[in-house]
């Protein structure tokens, strides 16, 4: 047990010889109650960090104490494995090799001499006691010492340290020759003690090599700092390595002798600790592991790299998750310990620096952004532009600020300042920021984040100029735009801006929650001050009851909005107009079409009886051409609807990519569902499965963003989505769209939950639930038989009701259907839907009769229009020709069936025709997870260079052969892929890389449906 504690001399120290000989005359009786650990460690108390060490000094009146909040973190990280040393020393490997050069330069005979320097929490006060561990383990003597800004005052305070660890050492400090008279002249008595304390370094590294070790160099009093720089300049002489340690921007006790010092150093012993790369703060985020919260790009961001404060972010995160209060901290009492612990010190070395500089800081950090300038800093704390120059200056030298732009480092910095602001100042700050920055003319975009905080809004350009703000922010910005209203709303709505306020909360609530939109274009109808104004709003308000499947009430709306008999012609015609979309969408009105165009009447005539593809394509095309019919309006998309029904695929991909890039800059979140929606549905007749999957899975999350997925596109989406999953056979996790109810009777039902329903019926057919898909599959042909639609282009109903019939045993029907249909598509006359119905008719008919239907069925489909559907052909004929025993023909067909459906990815289909190919006596190629699989080892070659931009030429030239070689292969290339050109190459040689195996799930029957056992 140590005995009691004693107090050190307090004796005055003089700048002569006396000081030498206070030193050496200490009394042994107190040292002996010292710690051994005083001459290597240093005194810390508690609550103080290792990288402050510098502010308490190390020749304390106690022993030893552990180092509390350092031995947490140590014990943290250890406990999580990873080594304490390591995090705080991470990506330092450069400084370790210098410090290490000096250490063994040292043992060598020869002294060596650096400067640490680096802003707060990089990492200087650890790497000086690695510095200590390395020299011990090498048998060094270490001497070691802190200077503090409160002791100053006392002269060699740190000498007097470093001095105390060679008496703890047992290492006599008297230098030869005490007492006699060395000097002839007059000497200057300080030069005399400069030089005996040299002499007992000297003598003592005679014996044993030294690292003497001095942190805060700055705050070294003046006496101190002058016999270390006469140290300095006589080390290379004797064997002591010298390392201090600078805190980059604190003003020091004596600059000049301070410059001195730093002069006196090697350039290349200027080891400068900045904040970690990206890359380093990376790593050390990875190493670690679990206990990192959130995305650690947002961590490193925050922390700008700083090993101290990303680390301090990561332990601090469990507490914040405890108490729940996560990023809604409002004060500096709601932050966790630990950044409680990180804001105390900044406020420490702020209060530091100058009187102002705290003062400053704040202002900063309520300004931000590229607004701060030394005048408007100047302006928010009283201070004139000189002296917020200086302060700000100061604050870029210490690290706070970037010296160029002036913004913070280190957000996390600006954070816990603005904390530490009461709050009621916080709001006054940014309305004087506001007045200031709207004063000198600022943009917007960087006034109304102060108005937003501001404490009143008692000037009318205030109100004025975040509405502004919120009507350029919409539909893109949502959020930010509500926020804006709802602080206008918060101080009072001016009765002249009550109007405004309304309109805006209604558009911003179109972009955010859909049916929370309609109470409040309810109560905007009462405040319509004409009938234009009025019908507008009626119109908005019936398009939103219709995405939320309410056409009933939306009717209700328009009856109200009637025009006047001073209105015109045009309006009566817009309203009837709506009103016939309304009927035709829920198909409520028989006459729906009575109040549209002439031209779009017998266009949608034409397509729904299914009188004549080329008729109704050129019917489309008129109806399509600018600037009769609007992008995005309900007569537009009937008219790109036609066009995918008469087999139109490429017009109809123009105009729908079109539309998409329309409404993916104008940014409102239901133009852009509705445009993915139907664009999904053309990728879908077109055979691309990823493409209209994807298309369909942002539709449908943007829906469900906004409330409006079960409705509407939304049920086009999941109808997709399903028909995606059909063709996979991806239908295990497709359990959540297949729960479609049938409404009641009398109840309306919108047009897109038919396709729904369809899609459904096909999908619980595929799984087996036949009653339950033909329950759905008799409730879509009621609905299109009581809207007098027969074309079997527009929903195929016929095909998979005689599917399902057939999987029950009723064939007889079944090939009523089927033949059915295939004559009302000959009527129709598109080849699209030609083929489909007499696949249908394929699979029901008699084994004699499917190899002419299925060769009727290839020779009408083009592979590039419609390659799933071509594909499902060639694997119909080829199973055909297998069963009737020629199997040379049947492996031709299911080869190149094969090929296509790989291509698409249509798992289901690949399983079936490589059964058959197998039962052929054919080979088919090794399954994999990507297209790539198609193509020969020399055109997977050819086709990486080219899609990596290589042009035919250079792949000759390296592969060593020739041109029309080349160019045969990609050809190849092209033709198995599906694609027109070496720009498509990367989409389907990238996948290989990403890939983890085969999406199969299940294989389909040959027949498609079969009557399966039904769950209880």
């Amino acid at each position: 047990m140590p005995g009691p504690r004693t107090a050190r001399p307090t004796v005055p120290v003089r700048n002569d010889r006396s000081s030498i000989r206070w030193i050496r005359r200490i009394d042994r009786r107190d040292i002996s109650h010292w710690p051994k650990c005083v001459s290597t460690t240093t005194v810390r108390p508690r609550g103080v960090l290792a990288s402050e060490q510098h502010a308490y000094s190390s020749h304390s009146t106690r022993p030893q104490r552990p180092k509390r909040v350092a031995s947490r973190l140590s014990s943290s990280l250890s406990n999580r494995g990873i080594p304490a040393v390591s995090r705080e020393l991470f990506g330092r490997n450069k400084e370790f090799r210098i410090i290490e050069e000096m250490l063994d330069s040292a043992l060598a005979g020869e002294g060596a001499s650096a400067l640490v320097e680096g802003i707060i929490g990089t990492g200087k006060t650890t790497l000086l006691r690695w510095s200590e561990g390395q020299a011990r383990q090498r048998g060094m003597l270490v001497l070691s010492a802190t200077a503090a800004p409160t002791e100053r005052r006392f002269s060699m305070g740190i000498v007097h340290q470093l001095f105390s660890c060679l008496e703890n050492a047992g290492v006599p400090s008297t230098p030869p020759g005490q007492g006699a008279s060395r000097h002839a002249a007059p000497v200057d008595p300080q030069y005399l003690q400069l030089s005996d304390l040299y002499k007992v370094m000297s003598t003592t590294s005679e014996r044993i090599p030294i690292l003497v070790t001095v942190d805060c160099i700055q705050c070294v009093d003046r006496d101190s700092l002058l016999w270390l720089g006469f140290l300095l300049r006589r080390i290379e002489n004797i064997r002591v390595v010298l390392l201090a340690s600078q805190r980059r921007g604190e003003p020091a006790s004596d600059q000049h002798l301070l410059v001195e010092f730093m002069e006196s150093i090697r350039p290349d012993r200027h080891l400068h600790l900045e904040d970690l790369s990206p890359s380093t703060a990376s790593r050390l985020v990875d190493a670690l592991g679990s206990c990192v919260p959130g995305p650690a790009e947002t961590l490193i961001a925050d922390s700008g790299g700083n090993p101290y404060l990303l680390t301090q972010q990561i332990l601090a995160a469990p507490s914040a998750e405890q108490s729940g209060d996560g990023d809604r901290r409002d004060s500096a009492a709601d932050l966790p310990i630990r950044l409680r612990a990180v804001k105390d010190r900044v406020l420490c070395l702020l209060r530091r620096l100058d009187l102002d500089g705290l003062r400053v800081a704040h202002a900063a950090s309520v300004v931000g952004g590229s607004a701060m300038n030394a005048e408007l800093i100047g302006e928010l704390c009283s201070l004139s532009v000189e002296d917020a120059s200086r302060s700000l200056e100061q604050l870029a030298e210490c690290g706070i600020l970037h010296p160029t732009s002036l913004a913070f480092r280190h957000p996390i910095i600006a954070r816990l300042l603005y904390f530490d602001i009461p709050r009621s100042h916080r709001a006054v700050l940014h309305r004087q920021t506001a007045r200031c920055l709207h004063n000198r003319r600022f943009a917007p975009a960087d006034i109304t984040p102060h108005l937003v905080r501001a404490a009143t809004l008692d000037e009318p350009w205030m109100a004025n100029l975040l509405l502004d703000a919120a009507e350029e922010l919409l539909p893109r910005d949502a959020p930010t735009a509500l926020q804006h209203i709802e602080t206008v709303e918060r101080h009072g709505v001016p009765e002249q801006s009550a109007s405004r306020i309304a309109e805006l909360r209604v558009r911003t609530l179109l972009e955010l929650d859909l049916p929370g939109s309609v109470p409040a274009q309810y109560a905007l109808l009462g405040l319509s001050s004409g009938h234009r104004e009025l019908a507008a709003r009626a119109h908005r308000l019936a398009d939103t009851l219709i995405r939320l499947g309410r056409p009933q009430e939306a009717r209700k709306v328009l009856n109200g909005a009637q025009p006047g008999r001073d209105e015109g012609a045009a309006a009566a015609a817009r309203l009837s107009r709506h009103l016939a979309h309304i009927c035709m969408d829920d198909g409520a009105c028989a006459d729906a079409p009575r109040g549209l165009e002439r031209l779009e009447s017998v266009m949608l005539r034409r397509i729904g009886n299914g009188d004549s593809a080329s008729a109704a394509r050129r019917l489309c095309h008129m109806c399509l051409a600018t600037p009769r019919t609007p992008y995005g309006s309900p007569s537009w998309y009937y008219a790109l609807l036609g066009l995918i029904w008469a087999g139109d695929f490429d017009e109809a991909q123009s105009h729908i990519d079109a539309e998409v890039r329309l409404a993916v800059k104008e940014g409102a979140v239901t133009r852009l569902a509705e445009a993915r929606s139907v664009r999904a549905l053309l990728h879908m007749h077109r055979g691309l499965l990823t493409e209209a999957g994807h298309d369909a899975r942002l539709a449908l999350t943007a829906l469900r963003r906004i409330g409006a997925d079960a409705h509407h596109m939304g049920a086009l989406a999941r109808s997709v989505l399903i028909d995606v999953a059909v063709e996979k056979d991806q239908l295990a996790g497709a359990g959540e769209l297949l729960d479609v109810q049938v409404p009641s009777a009398g109840q309306p039902t919108a047009w897109w939950h038919l396709h729904l329903a369809h899609s459904a019926a096909r999908a619980l057919g595929r799984l087996g639930h036949t009653r339950q898909a033909l329950i759905l599959v008799t409730y879509c042909e009621q609905e299109l038989g009581r809207r007098g639609i027969s074309n079997p282009a527009v929903l195929p109903w016929r095909s998979t009701k005689a599917l399902i019939c057939a999987g029950l045993g009723n064939l007889p029907e079944a090939r009523r259907l089927a033949q059915l249909e295939a004559d009302l598509a000959l009527r129709w006359g598109a080849p699209f839907a030609q083929g489909r119905a007499l696949l249908a008719l394929a699979a029901v008919s008699p084994v004699g009769d499917v190899p002419r239907l299925a060769r009727r069925a290839v020779d009408l489909l083009d592979v590039k229009e419609a390659p799933l559907l071509y594909a499902q052909s060639l694997y119909a004929t080829g199973h055909a020709y297998q069963q009737s025993g020629s199997t040379v023909r049947a492996r031709e067909l299911l080869h190149r069936a094969n090929e296509v459906s790989i291509a698409l990815g249509a798992d289901a289909l690949v399983e079936l025709v490589q059964k058959a190919l197998r039962d052929a006596g054919g080979r088919p190629d090794p399954r994999k997870a990507s297209a790539e699989a198609l193509l020969t080892r020399s055109e997977r070659q050819v086709a990486k260079l080219a899609s990596q931009g290589m042009s035919n030429r250079d792949i000759a030239r390296l592969l060593q052969v020739s041109l029309r070689n080349i160019e045969s292969h990609l050809t190849h290339c092209y033709r198995k892929l599906r694609i027109s050109g070496r720009g498509e190459l990367s989409r389907f040689l990238a996948a290989e890389e990403g890939a983890t195996g085969s999406t199969l799930l299940r294989p389909h029957s040959a027949a498609g449906y079969h009557s399966h056992p039904q769950p209880a």
